[in-house]
This record gives structure tokens, sequence and C-alpha cells, in this order.
């Protein structure tokens, strides 16, 4: 039966020959009766960093050795999290206008080059924006953002990518322009609001 420590220090109920599925279940529950969340596993001194993966979940303790995991306070890790997250809004908002300028330019080829890598680091936006949602049980349909909700503003946002990707089949490279630098890009500065509307909740 493999050692489960939990920030270092030994799991103290009787864990039997469960598998790690069922230890994490143990574990998230305990963690959320004290304000925190697992963020950090290893296997054997191994990094596991899709230890949510349901794939995994059926490990058996023997194969996956000394199990360590570690928990921070719920509210530290929404506020790190967004906090670096709203850090990089400026940035991918001038990346959405350099990929504008781009387009304006005709230089068509770098246009989508920089497109996709906007749209990728969007993408990623979004997944955090939920996963740090969920971390501080939070539900953005219900967080008001001034006269919105939280998830009214992140679908106001995927309208304006809906919009991206009409112009870009229609070859309209202009319009294209216009709705990146006009319409992404005040919309990604808008998530500061949402970003601040999840620390609250989660420090209420």
């Amino acid at each position: 039966m493999s050692d489960v420590l939990v920030n270092r220090q030994q799991l103290s109920q009787e864990i039997g020959q469960k598998t790690w599925g069922d230890v994490l279940a143990a574990i998230d529950a305990r963690a959320a009766a004290e304000g925190h969340v697992v963020t950090a596993v290893r296997f054997g001194g191994v990094d596991q960093p899709s230890f949510r993966d349901p794939a995994l979940s059926a490990t058996g303790l023997a194969e996956a050795r000394t199990i360590e995991v570690e928990t921070v306070p719920r509210e530290r890790l929404v506020r790190t999290t967004l906090g670096t997250a709203g850090l990089s809004l400026r940035d991918i908002a001038a990346g959405a206008c350099r990929a504008a300028a781009a387009f304006r330019n005709a230089d068509v080829a770098d246009g989508h080059r920089q497109l996709g890598a906007l749209l990728a680091t969007v993408r990623t936006l979004v997944e955090l924006t939920l996963a740090t949602a969920a971390a501080a049980n939070t539900d953005l349909s219900d967080l008001r953002c001034g006269d919105d909700t939280a998830l009214g503003v992140l679908g106001s946002t995927g309208v304006v990518l809906d919009t991206l990707a009409h112009h870009q089949r229609a070859g309209d490279w202009v319009a294209l322009a216009d709705e990146l630098e006009y319409a992404l890009a005040p919309s990604l500065l808008g998530w500061d609001a949402v970003f601040e509307a999840i620390e609250e909740r989660c420090a209420a």
C-alpha cells in the first residue's frame, strides 16, 4: 500500500486498497472543508500535471507508489491565478491590434499566424477563467459585472470570435482587422471586471 502525503503530512485516514480516484475524492472533500484546493500531485516523485484525468483515476495505489499531494488556500489560488491573468490582458489585447495591423498591411500570412496564436491564447484564458471560477465555487451566470453577468461578458467575446471567423472565411481582411482592433481587444480588456468579481466572491 502506498504512502499518501498531503502537504508532507501522512494521510491519517485508513485508505486500504483504494484507487487514486478514490483517494483524490477524499482529499478534495477534506481540502474543500478547510477552504483549500489541490494544486499539485506527484507519484513516486514524478509530477502528475493531469492528476484529474479520468484515465488516471483507476490507478492502483501500489502502481502510484508514494503519493504526494499539495493544497493551497482557495482564496490565495484564485488571487494568484487571476492576478497573473489580469496582467496578461493588455498584452493579449495588444496582440489583437498587431494582428489587425498585419491584415491592414496586406500581410495576410503573418496576420493568420498572429491570429492563430491569439485564438489559442484566448482559449487558454477561457479555460483558466472557468477553472478558477469552479475553484472559487462561483457560478458565472449569477456573478454581476456592472450591467451584465460574468458569463455574459465571456459570451460577448464569443460573439466577437464568431464574427472574426465569418470575416476570415469571406476573406474580408479589412473587416477582420477592424473586428480584431475595435471589438476583440476592448472585449478582452473587459475581462478584468470578471476577474475582480470572482476575487470578491471568493473573499466573501
